[in-house]
C-alpha cells in the first residue's frame, strides 16, 4: 500500500491491471462522425480507496517508535499498574556471555558515516552518538495479580 501511495498508482495497476475504456461515437444526419467520447474505467476502485484510507489512519496514529499511540499510551502497558499486560523496552536485545538478556543501543553505521562526513565538512566536532538508533520492543508480561508467589524452601529462622 505504501508503494501505491508513494507512486500514485492503484495496487491493481501496480499488479499489471489496465483500465478498460469505452468509446461512444456520434454521427450527424449524413452519417458522418460528429464526435466521439472515450471514458476510462477509474484506476482507483472502492477497495483501493478503503486500503489507502486505512493506511493513512494507521500512519497518523503511529508514533516515532513504530507503535500505535493507542498502544503506547494504554494502561495495559503502564509498568506501575499491577494488571498491565505488556511493557515497552528500548534497545536491541542481546545475550551477555553470562546468558543474561540485556537491551543495548544500536548504531546505524551508514547514518553515522554520513553525519561524521557532514561534521568534518563543517569543521565541527563529531557527535559521539551519531547514528544512534533506539528500537522499542513490546514485551508481554503476566499481570502482577496473576503471578504465583514462590514459596521459600528454607525453613524460617528460629524464634527464641
Amino acid at each position: 500500500m505504501t508503494l501505491s501511495r508513494d507512486t500514485g498508482r492503484s495496487v491493481r495497476k501496480l499488479q499489471g491491471w489496465e483500465p478498460s475504456q469505452r468509446t461512444v461515437y456520434e454521427h450527424d444526419a449524413q452519417g458522418r462522425l460528429s464526435s466521439s467520447t472515450t471514458t476510462l474505467e477509474s484506476e482507483f476502485g472502492p477497495t483501493d480507496i478503503e486500503w489507502l484510507t486505512a493506511l493513512l489512519e494507521v500512519e497518523r496514529e503511529e508514533g516515532g517508535h513504530g507503535f500505535l499511540m493507542s498502544e503506547a499510551t494504554s494502561p495495559d502497558a503502564d509498568p506501575d499498574l499491577p494488571d498491565s499486560h505488556y511493557r515497552f523496552v528500548a534497545g536491541t536485545p542481546q545475550t551477555t556471555p553470562e546468558g543474561d538478556l540485556v537491551f543495548s543501543p544500536t548504531y546505524d553505521l551508514a547514518e553515522r558515516a554520513r553525519l561524521n562526513f557532514v561534521a568534518d565538512l563543517r569543521k565541527e566536532e563529531r557527535d559521539p552518538h551519531a547514528g544512534l538508533v533506539v528500537p522499542v520492543h513490546r514485551v508481554r508480561v503476566e499481570p502482577k495479580g496473576a503471578r504465583k508467589r514462590r514459596r521459600r524452601n528454607a525453613s524460617p529462622p528460629p524464634t527464641d
